[in-house]
């Protein structure tokens, strides 16, 4: 197992160094295509150079050539992705994984004193679980890539939200075919629509100053694939993770009323506190209030 979760960890460094150059390709409107150069003297960054987290060490952070510092995004972005694939795995494999199948969702019963939170797909083959886990590897890579573009531009690019939003549609089709019902399908859908509704309402009332349409879509797409409740939990997260920052940002004077603070961040935390933490959260809800 650990073995295992460490070549998943050094796998994520990998991705991580990717969604460095996807990042930085967007922003300069460049392809994929050809080798990796230095932002700053253009040239091309050599294979040895190319290690995740290990070679900005080795370098001092600088770059071999120009020697101008090279952003800490890298090594951090590369550390963020492996942490996310191991923790992810780990997740899917020690109860909402592999043994039960688990996609994610829960179907919620209410009575006038208990809640009950059953997994939906409890009972059904281990393939349900692959399947989940390796759809999360890839949303995981690309909530980090909309996480630090957000960040840094205040804006999600079309080319991941889209992507994400596709791989959604496939990721709830194959888990409805799995469980062999529609109960799941309609259930996601909904949320996904609820959500992205929801926020393009906020967007129409605030003319667009309160929510953009990268944040619609990205709610969409959260709700898409965490269902109900899921969306819920992280959509309060992600609110009160932002009212906080907020709130510290102007008594420390680096934000002012009326300033902009990009969302994105906040929801895509949001979707990871719901993906690991939601049995948690509904239990201890059920507990202090039903």
């Amino acid at each position: 197992m650990i073995i295992f979760l460490l070549a998943l960890f050094i796998f994520g460094l990998i991705v991580g160094s990717f969604l460095n150059a996807l990042i930085y390709r967007l922003e300069i409107g460049r392809g994929l295509g050809g080798r990796s150069f230095c932002p700053n003297c253009k040239k091309e960054i050599k294979w040895y150079d190319l290690f995740p987290v290990i070679s900005w060490l080795v370098l001092g952070g600088k770059c071999r050539y120009c020697k101008k510092k090279i952003s800490i995004q890298y090594p951090i972005v590369e550390l963020a992705t492996g942490f996310l694939f191991a923790v992810t795995c780990l997740h899917f494999l020690s109860g909402a994984g592999l043994d039960s199948g688990q996609a994610g969702s829960f179907f919620i019963h209410f009575s006038t004193s208990t809640l009950t939170v059953i997994p939906a797909q409890v009972g059904i083959q281990s393939m349900s679980g692959i399947f989940n886990l390796l759809f999360w590897l890839v949303f995981a890579a690309g909530l980090v890539a909309i996480f630090v573009y957000d960040l840094k531009h205040q804006i999600i690019p079309n080319e991941i939200i889209y992507t994400l939003l596709i791989l959604g549609v496939l990721f709830v089709g194959v888990n409805t075919a799995l469980l062999g019902h529609y109960q799941y399908l309609i259930d996601h859908l909904l949320s996904g629509l609820v959500a992205g509704g929801f926020f393009y309402i906020l967007a129409l009332v605030s003319e667009g100053r309160w929510m953009g349409g990268g944040d619609i879509k990205l709610v969409a797409f959260m709700g898409l694939v965490l269902g109900w409740p899921g969306i819920i939990v992280a959509l309060y997260a992600g609110f009160i993770l932002g009212a906080v920052f907020g709130a510290i940002s102007l008594v420390s004077g680096q934000k002012k009323l009326g300033s902009k603070i990009p969302f994105g961040p906040f929801l895509v935390t949001g979707t990871f506190i719901s993906l690991f933490f939601l049995d948690v959260i509904l239990h201890f809800y059920a507990k202090m209030f039903m």
